[in-house]
């Protein structure tokens, strides 16, 4: 009886693969309860409260006293909650505006006293390497300058090769000079005087910028409100460098009133977005991008990945992630690995970048089986399209759900692809669908069982697609089969031949 109980208890349950991370911030305190595989782990319980414990530290040098106790009751509340998910990993950090303050670690003891929790102040490196090491947690082939703004500091970081280079900690922090009431000129002077101390970062210029923070993820959201972009998720968002000057400029010419009241700006961060685009604008100017890639991953999953194998860090993110998903919700978790082997005439025009989206799209074929029949191809569509996936941009969700759509649906008909399919190329759009009738073909040869598929052949060659079939196998070309084969080749713009061949093919 007593194990049973305990398999039935939700704080059992819930702490399988759980880990808490408390990060006490400057601008806000944030619980997050991570869950899943090591390499991607998901928020499972996102909390946040905003306290503006940095808000008078450009000022006064200390935390504001009303903020801290706005803090210390979050605080406990989070304590309290992750004691009875019975969650036993918790970690806590706190940064600039505790590591900086006169009255800091004062404060940090009546945390532990009151809440039973071993914060960790963070130094500025750690800091910078947490934020850094989150992006390349969530973009593995990452190359050139983060930037971390957070309410009392700016992280800067330079990664190579899948490495941390250098950083930089400066006080630049969105609400710390926001309450410092200085004109736009000396703001700007104060800047670009803090920005002269990172002497390197003429060795990240014409790179990739790297943009994490929430005021400066800000600029992502309304920029997809605005443009109407088909998907709302800011992880992998990817402007030039003259669309993000026009937004900063857009910005600055609104007053707090006009961003409360415009769609995208939330009105908890409209006091200080002129700062944030202030600063972005001066290390814009500097440093000159190809482009502005927003993060979804910070310094909360940069903590998380610090802690894991370097084996398990070399992982692809996307392919855990799709492989723990079809573990979940498919029927045939395994299957995807052998449909990728059959399909390999399909993958050999394309890059890597490409196979690794047609494995992904193969591992999540069948995780829609479960829905109505009517309902299978948007469901799927839905499911990947929207999934919380790293190492992955947004055309690349678009090519993986959309092939997985017409593997149900056998076109790209009907509504829910419409947005999507603007985010492609008429040839990309082509490849998703050929990949997507492919895919059709595999389960309806196979039954979605292992081991047929290994036994025939699916050639693409110059002027034919071939299904070649050993005798055994014979009874099951059916005329579904058949009729998946015509249409796989049409999209292909070649006849179909099935060939039947008398013993073993080679």
């Amino acid at each position: 009886m007593e194990d049973r109980d305990r398999e039935l208890d939700p704080a059992v349950k819930v702490s399988d693969r759980s880990t808490a991370v408390i990060d006490i911030g400057s601008n806000s305190v944030r619980l997050v309860v991570f869950d899943g595989p090591q390499r991607v782990p998901l928020p499972k319980f996102n909390e946040k409260v905003l306290c503006g414990l940095g808000q008078d530290l450009g000022t006064t040098g200390l935390l504001n006293e009303k903020s801290m106790t706005e803090a210390l009751e979050a605080l406990r509340r989070y304590a309290s909650l992750v004691n009875h998910m019975g969650i036993d990993r918790v970690m806590v950090a706190a940064t600039a505006a505790v590591r900086e303050a006169d009255n800091g670690s004062e404060f940090v003891s009546e945390i532990e006293q009151e809440c039973d929790l071993n914060v960790q102040v963070l130094s500025g490196k750690q800091e910078a390497r947490y934020s850094g090491l989150g992006v390349l947690s969530g973009i593995p082939s990452a190359e050139g300058l983060v930037g971390d703004l957070g309410g009392g500091s700016l992280e800067l970081v330079q990664i190579s090769d899948g490495r941390i280079e250098q950083t930089a900690t400066l006080p630049l922090g969105a609400l710390r000079l926001s309450h410092m009431n200085l004109t736009e000129k000396r703001l700007r002077k104060a800047i670009s005087k803090k920005f002269a101390r990172a002497e390197w970062l003429g060795d990240v210029q014409g790179q990739n910028f790297y943009v994490v923070g929430g005021a400066w993820r800000v600029l992502a959201r309304y920029h997809i409100t605005k443009t109407g972009h088909p998907l709302n998720i800011i992880h992998a968002y990817r402007l030039s460098l003259e669309d993000t000057l026009a937004l900063i400029d857009e910005f600055l010419g609104m007053t707090v009133e006009q961003m409360i009241a415009t769609d995208g700006i939330p009105k908890s961060r409209a006091d200080t977005m002129h700062t944030a685009a202030i600063i972005m604008q001066e290390l814009l100017n500097i440093v000159e991008p190809k482009s502005i890639v927003f993060s979804g991953n910070g310094l909360r999953e940069g903590m998380l990945f610090s802690e894991i194998k370097k084996s398990v860090r070399k992982r692809d993110p996307l392919l855990e992630a799709c492989r723990d998903m079809a573990a979940a919700e498919g029927r045939f978790a395994e299957h995807g690995e052998e449909i990728y082997d059959w399909l390999q005439d399909m993958t050999r025009g394309a890059d890597e970048k490409g196979k690794r989206l047609i494995l992904a799209a193969a591992t999540l074929s069948d995780i829609a089986w479960w829905a109505n029949s009517d309902y299978r191809a948007a469901q799927a569509f839905r499911r990947i399209f929207r999934a919380p996936f790293s190492g992955i941009g947004h055309r690349g969700r678009a090519m993986v759900a959309l092939s997985v759509y017409a593997r149900y649906k056998g076109d790209f008909s009907g509504p829910a692809t419409d947005d999507s399919l603007r985010l492609l190329t008429e040839q990309e759009s082509k490849d998703a669908l050929s990949i997507g009738l492919a895919l059709r073909l595999s389960h309806t040869l196979s039954g979605g069982t292992m081991g047929i598929l290994g036994r025939t052949r699916l050639q693409v060659t110059e002027a034919e697609v071939l299904l070649r079939v050993p005798g055994p196998l014979a009874s099951l070309i059916g005329v579904h089969v058949r009729s998946q084969l015509d249409t796989l080749a049409g999209s292909l713009g070649k006849p179909a031949r099935v060939e039947i061949v008398k013993g073993k093919l080679s």
